[in-house]
């Protein structure tokens, strides 16, 4: 249960501590009873419900499409939210909106590393050492939102925030009707990493245990890092 709690209300949990305002950004659980109570009896029939009734037609597609649009609403709210307070509260700094923005976006899946890394039930890197698709997308929503509304000032916010939305709902769709990650950060990833010559930071630890056995080791180890993100030169 706690691990569930955390994965979805642990983005607004860390940016609210973040941000220390509890009017403007309330931790979300101690604003409104309604809240706990809906979640606890949400967790409640998704795992415990008599024949796993709920759980199995979450099951159908029309179900999960729904739930995921509900998800990303939820998201990119969230995102746009702590991006326009932390403007507001820290007018001229970027990291501030950058970093809660991203942080509201996936800081449960930070929180929940954290957890079954603490239980030992952890299999693999941490978002936070090997940011994944949801620390990715979480900081591409942010920044497209921050530039197009507060840098620019191209899109107001409410047209920032429904385009946000309206990527974060494509993908999710397309993803659960195709049953594929679509993951489109990986490639901005790579090519990210490859200019800044930076590995990949899934391959870091090969790289460290090659450091460790000699010079040899190293290099035919970066060799590969550096073939799994070569992007192509100017002829």
């Amino acid at each position: 249960m706690q691990i569930g709690l955390f994965a979805a209300f642990g983005g607004g949990i860390v940016s609210s501590l973040l941000l220390q305002d509890p009017v403007s950004a309330p931790i979300a659980l101690f604003h409104s009873n309604y809240l706990g109570i809906v979640w606890t009896v949400c967790w409640w029939l998704m795992n415990y419900c008599p024949k796993d009734l709920v759980a199995s037609a979450h099951g159908l597609l029309p179900v999960r499409v729904v739930t995921k649009i509900c998800l990303n609403i939820l998201r990119a709210g969230l995102i746009a939210s702590r991006v326009d307070l932390s403007v507001h509260k820290y007018p001229g700094v970027i990291a501030a909106p950058l970093v809660i923005g991203t942080i509201a976006g996936s800081g449960g899946k930070f929180l929940q590393d954290g957890i079954q890394l603490a239980c030992g039930s952890l299999h693999g890197p941490t978002e936070v050492t090997a940011p994944g698709f949801a620390s990715r997308t979480g900081f591409a929503g942010t920044l497209a939102y921050y530039i197009s509304v507060h840098v620019l000032e191209v899109l107001k916010p409410a047209q920032g925030l429904a385009l946000i939305t309206t990527v974060f709902i494509v993908h999710g769709v397309l993803a659960d009707v195709l049953k594929q990650p679509l993951d489109w950060t990986h490639p901005l990833a790579v090519i990210t990493h490859a200019v800044a010559n930076i590995p990949m930071p899934a391959l870091q630890p090969a790289l460290k245990q090659a450091a460790a056995k000699g010079p040899k080791a190293k290099q035919s180890a970066q060799s590969v890092s550096h073939s799994s993100t070569d992007v192509k030169k100017d002829r």
